[in-house]
């Protein structure tokens, strides 16, 4: 193995271990544990993450002949980690109004525009994907992933309006997902005889905003059951990463 793939699988590892220690911290202190801890250090594997994570986009994208690239990679990493440090601090002070929820929203706005603007410019001449992103991913992925994007965006409008000006319900700000779960189950449907790796992570999400939506509203008594898919889809992203 190159000391390159070393490294690569290295850092693999270490971040998909930071979400899970995340992950845990962020269960517990939901469900009433660990109210000690400030959600600034709930949060800090996924610093150390990001910090990982701005040392290899740039240094890779440093590399790169192409200037949008780089720019691309890293705006990208820097938005979302921006975005989770704002959120910590939001959490930790929700009650303060010089946290505005709409200046914490804006750096996920400006990733997911930027996830977006990867997939339209990752198309060649005739509109067919030839970026690895979409490498062995059946056609549902072409729904899946902008649909994803397109909602959960309007999702985080709604948020805010529920934030702002007028609360809403969870059924309301859920619409989005409502849409994007029909959306996906109809394309699933279709391929029922086709199995593929996207299938199973498409089904996965889906159960996943089903599950969480049961617990907002109630239905469910514990948060870690909504968490039961992302615990599944953990280790299928890792293995695939080590293949991508």
């Amino acid at each position: 193995m190159s000391t390159r793939k070393g490294v690569k699988y290295s850092s693999w590892i270490f971040l998909n271990i930071s979400f899970v220690v995340w992950l845990i911290l962020f269960l517990m202190r939901i469900s009433g544990k660990l109210t000690s801890w400030s959600w600034i250090k709930i949060f800090s594997p996924l610093y150390i993450s990001f910090i990982l994570l701005i040392f290899f986009v740039g240094s890779s994208a440093l590399k790169s002949s192409k200037f949008e690239y780089f720019v691309w990679s890293t705006l990208s990493v820097c938005s979302l980690g921006i975005f989770v440090v704002l959120v910590s601090i939001k959490l930790n002070s929700l009650d303060d109004p010089n946290v505005n929820f709409f200046y914490v929203l804006i750096p996920l706005w400006v990733f997911l525009g930027l996830a977006m603007l990867l997939r339209n410019d990752s198309r060649d001449d005739n509109g067919k994907q030839k970026n690895y992103r979409t490498k062995g991913f059946k056609k549902n992925f072409r729904i899946f992933y902008p649909s994803f994007i397109v909602y959960l965006t309007i999702y985080t409008i709604l948020e805010l309006v529920s934030q702002t000006i007028h609360q809403l319900s969870w059924s309301i700000k859920f619409i989005p997902f409502f849409v994007f779960i029909g959306t996906n189950i109809l394309v699933l449907l279709t391929k029922i005889k086709e199995p593929g790796f996207d299938m199973i992570i498409t089904g996965l999400v889906c159960s996943f905003l089903l599950l969480l939506y049961l617990y907002l509203i109630d239905k469910i008594g514990h948060i870690a059951i909504p968490f039961i898919p992302v615990y599944i889809i953990v280790p299928f992203v890792f293995i695939l990463g080590f293949f991508l």
